[in-house]
């Protein structure tokens, strides 16, 4: 029985240009917008290391984060939060302001401008909590510091002791 030659393997094509091209022209995907104002900013932030890339996407891999959260500071960051623009731009709206206030909307006007009373107390709530974590976080440190510090106290306590004992002295 003849066995016939393993068959010879070759590169695959690269098709991501065509993928993108195609998810951009059905779905409008496929495309981050680099030019917008955030993605900029976080250039800058991170070129001039004010940023950390690895601590500003930690809560990706963080299990306290909820998924849908994940998803929308993802569509945040990459300018695809839905907003006004956007159902004007699939026709489901014809008027680019904010349903709740007469303020022109966007995304950072979502996450944070919105004058309308249930949006404010919103974003006074996720200040607030924005402030409790950093605080315990700072608080852990200190406590982790000063038991750091008695630590070395009492070795240096008892090192001056040990020497006090020494026969030597």
């Amino acid at each position: 029985m003849a066995h016939s030659p393993p068959p010879k393997l070759g590169y695959l094509p690269n098709h991501c240009d065509a993928l993108r091209a195609h998810m951009h022209f059905l779905h409008k995907l496929g495309n981050a917008k680099t030019e917008s104002n955030y993605h900029a900013y976080y250039q800058t932030l991170i070129k001039d290391g004010t940023a950390n890339g690895a601590i500003s996407n930690a809560y990706l891999t963080s299990s306290d984060v909820p998924f849908k959260t994940k998803c929308i500071i993802m569509k945040y960051r990459t300018g695809t939060l839905y907003t006004q623009k956007h159902a004007v731009l699939f026709k489901l709206s014809t008027s680019q302001t904010c349903p709740l206030c007469p303020q022109l909307d966007s995304a950072l006007h979502i996450l944070s401008e919105c004058q309308h009373t249930q949006i404010r107390n919103m974003i006074t709530k996720r200040h607030n909590l924005a402030c409790c974590t950093i605080l315990k976080a700072i608080s852990y440190q200190q406590n982790r510091l000063l038991r750091i510090m008695h630590c070395l106290q009492r070795y240096r306590q008892q090192r001056t002791d040990d020497y006090a004992k020494s026969p030597d002295s």
